[in-house]
């Protein structure tokens, strides 16, 4: 049977062999595509089922990284050196002049350190007497009764964040601790300081980052509705401390979506809901637009087939022995063979452009060389082009303090050195010699001293003739910033960086190395790997390790670190002479 079947297929004309083949390529692939689309769609459906909650949840770390936010502006308000010493003074001064002048002193240090902070409704400090409170804010007087709620909590938490979710008797959130004094670690009571947030200014700042429209959101605690749209009628709202999940519910004649998530960090719950047609009602009509322009292409291609493949047969030869002469790289000579025709049809068009295809293939394959130059070179300068906004603005502010405080000397070497490391991160030169390099981040170091002057000691060694060879831009001073983020940031110790820039044969070596908290076995396998997620703004490690391979094939980079003991940062790089010598 199938031997007669497959005779007869060959006894049939090219053109019906052609037609047949392509009705039965165009059968499976329509039905093949149906499948697979099919298949799609359902993982789609899973897929955003997933998405609405990972949104959900995107939205409720906005929420949490902005109360968040207030517990550290407590933090750093608690632990301000100039707080520390007007409460130190106020508690040691009579009510008298100069105690009410310590409090205006002490009311200009709090505004100092909010600022325009969105999140903040007010801020009170009751000294450590309780005989005077500061004010700060949009003036919200806080209930006695939540004081005394508030009074056990933090007296137990020594010094801790307490927070309070709002209820029925303060509608506010609140981030409160006792301030003690520090030094010495004598840790004597200064005072009580109470910062209001209103949670539902913080929930519609965050809420852009729910995509759906007409969303219904709603946010509770067990005891209080925190956050909530317009209610729908007949929904019911899952149990505050269910884990998470999504259905599909109705009111009247419309169905909604349901997807929900429970915030252990706060204990909420947050609930949205939006119209179920708005998803599932566009798909709907695509797999059936689908079906029906796959059946309609099928009769369509039928109808029509037998009678393009005729006008094609001879061109189509024609161009198969050119190819093959095409095969063996003379292009001149699959042009010759190639006999054009005065054709105006698709396939006499497809000989022409064949032919200018093999007279532009040269120009093409050299264009492409170029293309694969400039992006290399684009990618090289994207990543160089990478900087710290938040670098920039904690040193503006610092030289404005300092120009306060009229110290002009330093205002003008930090203003010098800040320049130049604005004028190196912006320059359009990819090099600079190893010297230049070492200066820039000497003067980023001096920068960065007046921020850490008690938290830490830098420490520059370098050797070898460092202004006779070349090293790319903005190579050393990332890795110095990275060990100042995770080294002092996270460490509550006096932190050591130490800055090895030294010439070797054949090559320029580079170390940077903090005294700082390290980093778990399983933290730096990720670092390494490239997979963990930078919590800074700056250039970090993986843009330093992609910028070494674009512009050096054996240039060496290595990090370790022991946790509790350091980390340490190696680079090596081949020795390259500077074209022009830096005098």
């Amino acid at each position: 049977m199938w031997n007669k079947l497959r005779q007869k297929y060959m006894d049939m004309p090219l053109s019906n062999k052609m037609t047949a083949v392509f009705i039965i390529i165009l059968v499976v692939f329509c039905v093949t595509s149906q499948a697979v689309l099919q298949i799609c769609f359902t993982v789609y459906d899973e897929k955003l089922y997933e998405k609405s909650i990972q949104e959900l949840d995107y939205f409720i770390q906005g929420v949490n990284r902005s109360l968040a936010d207030i517990q550290n502006l407590s933090v750093e308000i608690a632990m301000d050196d100039d707080v520390q010493e007007q409460l130190v003074e106020m508690r040691d001064t009579q009510r008298d002049a100069t105690y009410f002048l310590g409090v205006l002193e002490m009311r200009g240090l709090i505004t100092g350190k909010v600022g325009v902070n969105n999140n903040v409704q007010s801020v009170a400090f009751y000294d450590g007497r309780r005989a005077n409170i500061i004010q700060m804010g949009k003036v919200v007087y806080v209930p006695e009764e939540v004081k005394e709620e508030l009074s056990a909590p933090l007296l137990n938490a020594r010094g801790g964040c307490v927070t309070r979710d709002p209820d029925e008797k303060w509608p506010y959130f609140i981030a409160g601790r006792n301030i003690l004094e520090k030094e010495d670690a004598r840790f004597g009571y200064l005072g009580t300081l109470l910062i209001n947030c209103d949670i539902q200014n913080v929930i519609r700042r965050n809420i852009n980052s729910l995509e759906a429209e007409h969303a219904n959101l709603y946010v509770y605690s067990d005891n209080w509705m925190l956050y909530q749209d317009d209610l729908i009628e007949g929904v019911e709202l899952p149990p505050c401390r269910e884990d998470k999940g999504y259905r599909i519910i109705r009111s009247g004649s419309h169905r909604y979506f349901m997807c929900y998530l429970y915030s252990r960090p706060t204990g909420w719950m947050y609930v949205n809901i939006f119209p179920y047609t708005e998803i599932y009602g566009v798909i709907q009509m695509i797999r059936l637009a689908q079906i029906a322009a796959a059946a309609a292409l099928a009769l369509f291609s039928a109808l029509v087939t037998n009678r393009l493949v005729r006008t094609v047969i001879q061109p189509l030869n024609d161009l198969t022995h050119s190819m093959k002469i095409v095969e063996t790289g003379d292009f001149e000579g699959a042009r010759k063979s190639l006999l054009l025709e005065e054709r105006g049809d698709e396939t006499g068009q497809l000989q022409k452009e064949f032919d200018t295809m093999l007279e532009k293939i040269g120009e093409l394959i050299q264009e492409n060389y170029e293309k694969q130059l400039l992006i290399k070179d684009t990618s090289y300068r994207m990543l160089r082009a990478q900087i710290n906004p938040h670098f920039i603005y904690n040193t503006l502010n610092t030289i404005n303090w300092m120009v306060k405080w009229k110290k002009n000397d330093e205002v003008s070497r930090l203003i010098v050195e800040f320049g130049k490391l604005l004028r190196s991160s912006l320059s359009g030169e990819p090099f600079a010699t190893v010297a230049e390099e070492a200066e820039l981040t000497e003067g980023y170091i001096a920068i960065q001293t007046y921020r850490y002057q008690s938290r830490a000691d830098f420490i520059v060694e370098k050797s070898g003739e460092l202004e006779k060879y070349q090293t790319p831009r903005m190579i050393l001073q990332p890795l110095v910033e990275n060990a100042i983020y995770y080294g002092i940031e996270d460490s509550l110790e006096k932190c050591t960086i130490r800055v090895t820039v030294r010439e070797e044969p054949g090559s320029i070596f580079y170390r940077v190395e903090d005294s700082g908290p390290g980093m778990s076995p399983e933290t730096l396998q990720a670092v390494r790997d490239g997979t963990v997620k930078s919590k800074g703004n700056g250039i970090g490690l993986a843009n330093i390790r992609e910028r070494l391979k674009l512009l050096f094939e054996d240039s060496e980079f290595t990090i370790d670190s022991v946790s509790g003991e350091g980390t340490r940062v190696e680079i090596r790089i081949p020795k390259k002479e500077a074209e022009k010598p830096n005098v």
